[in-house]
């Protein structure tokens, strides 16, 4: 893939944007092997999070380091969120989806009377989220905040609607973006920085919240996907899934892999951010999800998290040298990725 010009950052994000969405046109993803525990490792963050231990950080940071290096996946617990917790969000999103169309096309995607872009209802056949040939298919709401707009500014349908769905994603917001918060000492530590050195540019994380749900497409065209073969645009993203379907690129082994679905774990990944800022140190890892196939609808609820929105993201001072000089320019998350979200 070529380089972007380090000293202009001029339609960076739109290029980036094409630039992946023509290597997306030559994956292979028609052949899946099981995962295993070497192809997405485990994390434990509970020690740490429970004590704030030295010397557990500096584990959990060279654990990181590796992962982020060489796989850009990993499956993560003992982050404080239960299963109930899980489950409430799990069925918020299904309470939510299985409306009629007509009453979710209420708050539908890009209404130009929203408070931004891209929040709303995602109607299932979108060509975007990833850009596509051929739809997604899934359908999905979408809700964001950042250092202008906050969550109660999103588009919600009137309690009578749906009674309790707002309060249930507020409540999933508040806990997700707390243990997000509370990961950022260790990529730091991962990243041979000291462990606060995030802190100034998440002052007003930038996130995005996106509740997906997969029906069945047994009548699906063979090149379909629930979602299609991407990179994600963030700093990292911790998802959710209440059934198998996430499928990821093994760096190591070179082949598709299917994700395994571990109770209370939340499967965490390395985005484009974070590759740019680490100067390509840390990987950003393409997956997909295949058509859905069966009875019971699938449920994912990833959770996209960024730097303040205009923070300007400088490569970071452990990944660049006299030999290895800064390959992206230093550009916020509205100056590059926002373009391949149209926002």
């Amino acid at each position: 893939m070529t380089q972007p010009n380090a000293t202009d950052s001029e339609d960076f994000g739109s290029q980036r944007a094409e630039e992946l969405a023509r290597e997306a046109a030559t994956w292979d993803a028609s052949s899946l092997q099981q995962a295993t525990d070497l192809d997405i490792p485990l994390v434990d963050v509970a020690r740490y999070f429970e004590s704030g231990d030295r010397d557990e950080l500096e584990r959990l940071g060279e654990q990181i380091r590796h992962i982020g290096e060489n796989i850009g996946f990993h499956c993560l617990v003992g982050h404080g969120i239960q299963h109930h917790e899980f489950q409430s969000v799990f069925d918020a999103a299904a309470q939510f989806l299985t409306l009629p169309d007509e009453v979710k096309g209420r708050i539908t995607i890009d209404d130009p009377s929203a408070a931004a872009g891209g929040i709303g209802w995602l109607p299932r056949g979108e060509r975007r989220l990833p850009e596509r040939a051929k739809g997604n298919l899934n359908e999905a709401v979408l809700f964001k905040q950042d250092r202008t707009l906050r969550l109660e500014h999103n588009p919600w349908l009137p309690e009578s609607v749906a009674p309790g769905f707002r309060a249930a994603v507020e409540a999933y917001a508040e806990k997700i973006q707390r243990v997000a918060i509370r990961l950022l000492p260790i990529y730091a530590v991962a990243l041979e920085l000291d462990p606060d050195w995030f802190e100034p540019a998440f002052q007003s994380p930038f996130y995005r919240l996106r509740m997906t749900r997969y029906a069945d497409t047994s009548d699906a065209d063979i090149d379909q996907y629930g979602i299609a073969p991407h990179v994600d645009t963030t700093f990292f993203t911790l998802l959710a899934q209440s059934a198998p379907g996430l499928s990821i690129y093994g760096e190591q082994r070179g082949v598709w892999l299917k994700a395994p679905v571990i109770p209370e774990a939340l499967v965490v990944n390395t985005g484009e951010l974070l590759k740019q800022w680490s100067n390509d140190r840390f990987i950003s890892v393409k997956h997909f999800v295949p058509p859905h196939r069966g009875d019971q609808d699938r449920y994912s609820v990833p959770f996209f998290f960024n730097a303040t929105a205009d923070y300007p993201m400088e490569c970071l001072p452990t990944c660049h040298g006299p030999d290895n000089p800064p390959r992206y320019p230093a550009v916020s998350y509205l100056e590059s990725q926002a373009a391949a979200q149209r926002e």
